[in-house]
């Protein structure tokens, strides 16, 4: 009697590549740290095709469709607030697919970088008056392949800690 061990072996093989196949990939993450906190998130807006920018449908963040109480947990759940003070650093780590084709900081909608970032980290110094009326915003926007558009966005808090002197 031949053996099927080998048929097995194929047959759970193959289902294994198709349920690969339809998994989708997650979108890329950042991770954002000060001191000893530090807080890595997947992309809120991701487009998986580097020549298109981010759709509406491209979010994972869908606060419309929300009870109004569940939104305030959601955002709590997707942005995380990083503890620091004004001219502490911040170090920002990024993964390798968003670093490709250039990525941008800003706090509070100011940029921080003129020219898209290439590497996978950067590092900044919170400026003094940032924090002084009180927690800022982080955003981190991956751009397009031509670098003409926002690919993906990361949102994250910055929060001034008690000894910030506010």
């Amino acid at each position: 009697m031949p053996s099927r061990r080998p048929l097995l072996t194929a047959l759970v093989t193959g289902l294994g590549l198709l349920a690969l196949t339809a998994c989708e990939k997650p979108a890329p993450g950042a991770t954002v740290f000060s001191g000893s906190t530090s807080a890595h998130r997947k992309a809120i807006c991701w487009s998986f095709d580097a020549t298109q920018p981010v759709e509406k449908g491209d979010c994972s963040l869908d606060l419309e469709s929300q009870p109004a109480g569940d939104v305030a947990q959601t955002l709590l759940d997707e942005i995380a607030v990083i503890p620091t003070t004004g001219g502490e650093n911040v170090g920002i780590s990024v993964d390798a697919s968003v670093a490709e084709n250039g990525w941008l900081v800003s706090i509070n909608g100011r940029s921080l970088n003129r020219n898209p970032l290439t590497e996978k980290y950067f590092r900044f110094t919170v400026p003094p008056t940032v924090l002084r009326r009180g927690d800022a915003q982080l955003v981190i926007s991956a751009l397009t392949e031509d670098g003409s558009q926002v690919r993906g966005t990361w949102l994250f808090g910055l929060s001034a800690t008690i000894d910030g002197g506010n």
